[in-house]
Formats: C-alpha cells, structure tokens, sequence
C-alpha cells in the first residue's frame, strides 16, 4: 500500500496553458485553473473531445496530475502526455492513454441491489475528480485530452489542475489519524422544543501525523511547507491508489489550518503533526 501523497508545488500555475482543440468559453478560459479560486473555472462547449495544451515554466519533475472538481461522467476517458521538449516537441516521456477519467466503484463497495454495473465510487459525492500517479520524469510541457460524449450538459467543467512531483514519506503516518466533516451549518432551538438547522454544505477536515521523518523526507517536506504556507492549496490522498470510498474520502484539495511544529524526536528522526482542510 502506498504512503500518504501531497502534490504542494503545483508546477502547472506557473506554465501556460490553452484550449487547442474544442470550443472554449471566452469567460471561462483554461487559465482560470492556475489560481484557486471555486468560482472560476474553466468551461469547453465540446464534450468529444477537448484538448487543453501548455508549457512548463522550466523543465520540470512530474509524477502527479490531478484534474479537481470536474463534471466528467463515468463514460469519459482522459490522457495525459508529456514531453520532453517544448510545445509539445520532442520524446513523449510519458503517456498515460485513455484510461477512465473516473474512479470506477471497488467490488467490495459494489451494492448489485441497487447500484449499476458502470458506478463510480464518486456518484455519491459533489466533488468529482480524476488523478493520475506514476514514476517521476522530466518534462518542459504537456498535453491533456478529455472526451466525454455522453456528458448530458453539453459542456466540460474543471475548477484546478495539480500537476508536479508528489511529496510521499517513506513511513506512513502513525495510527491516529482523524477525519471529520466541517460546515457552517447553524442551530436554533425555539421555545416549543423544535431544532432548526440551516443546511450549509460541507467540507473534510484531517489531521496526522508523520512520526518517522528522516533528514531527507524532513528536507523535502519544510520545502513543500515553506511553499504552500496556510494560503496555497494543494492536493492530498492519504490513501492512494487504494481505490474505493476509502481512497475518495480521504482525497481532496485542501490547505494547511497551520504550519506544524516540526520536532527533532531523535537521530535522524523527526515528526511533524499536520492538519489539512478541504478547499
């Protein structure tokens, strides 16, 4: 089973980005995806098939991609291709084909009684989205390609693209862990005894902790900290590649609630607690 993964230097806000094949909204451009921000997004009129294209600002280590908070269906299928040169020249060093862009529902959480044979593990979720994990290669640009024929609304949505070298300790977190779900939901209880709440909708909260941190993972991680601080998102899957409910709970955009204290516990070893929350 894999390690905790945080994609936290997002190479892709730094490059360029645009829709080359398909019709984009003139409002909703592709480079709405390099800042956070849920209210803009990027929006393509052409569901066959959309290809959105760009460069690196330099050549860059890639072992992550994340395309957050989509309308995909579970028909469509997304690639990614990246390349050695520029413009999308040079060696295609890595292409990942058309896979499905999302997640499809594991065996063991398959309902036959009431589920369909094609379901996805995100159907019960507002939040779609669709990752790609592999060996890390050197890149100076990319090409992504979505189609999604069978998508209803006759559009493509995406709110965030996360693209760079993942951070993955070499030891897990420890036993502990926890996991809530946040909202600004109110309650006010009247005089005759009645609770009334007002649906607010909801967001995950984590909190870890990384007990085993050599030198080299404590380098890289302060790196990763100093970069993203509490103001910049990133992407994080405490479990991936697991598949499931379990590995879409427990992935999310998020942001630090606070910088951790980092202690020097013994030679060579150090902890760092963490606390993310979705964004």
């Amino acid at each position: 089973m894999s390690n905790v993964r945080m994609v936290i230097i997002n190479e892709f806000d730094s490059g360029t980005v645009a829709q080359s094949v398909g019709t984009a909204v003139a409002s909703l451009p592709a480079n709405n995806m390099q800042a956070y921000n849920n209210s803009r997004i990027w929006r393509s009129l052409t569901v066959a098939n959309s290809v959105l294209q760009g460069n690196f600002a330099d050549i860059s280590l890639i072992s992550a991609f994340v395309l957050w908070r989509h309308n995909l269906t579970n028909a469509a299928t997304i690639r990614l291709q990246l390349y050695a040169s520029a413009n999308q020249t040079g060696t295609v060093v890595y292409d990942s084909g058309d896979i499905p862009a999302v997640q499809q529902i594991t065996f063991g959480d398959w309902d036959w009684r009431i589920q369909p044979v094609v379901a996805s593990a995100l159907d019960d979720w507002a939040v779609r989205y669709s990752q790609l994990w592999f060996a890390a290669v050197f890149a100076a640009s990319y090409k992504i390609t979505i189609k999604d024929p069978l998508n209803a609304s006759g559009q493509l949505d995406a709110t965030r693209i996360y693209m760079g070298r993942h951070f993955e300790p070499a030891v897990n977190f420890s036993y502990g862990r926890q996991w809530q779900l946040g909202s600004n939901t109110q309650q006010l209880r009247t005089d005759d005894g009645s609770l009334f709440t007002t649906q607010s909708p909801t967001w995950r909260t984590s909190q870890f902790s990384l007990d085993y941190i050599d030198e080299g993972d404590r380098a890289n991680l302060i790196k990763a900290l100093r970069y993203a601080g509490t103001s910049r998102d990133f992407f994080i899957s405490l479990f991936p590649e697991q598949g499931g409910q379990k590995e879409v709970e427990n992935s999310f955009a998020a942001k630090f609630k606070q910088q951790p204290v980092i202690t020097n516990s013994a030679f060579n070893n150090n902890k760092a607690p963490l606390s993310v929350e979705e964004c």
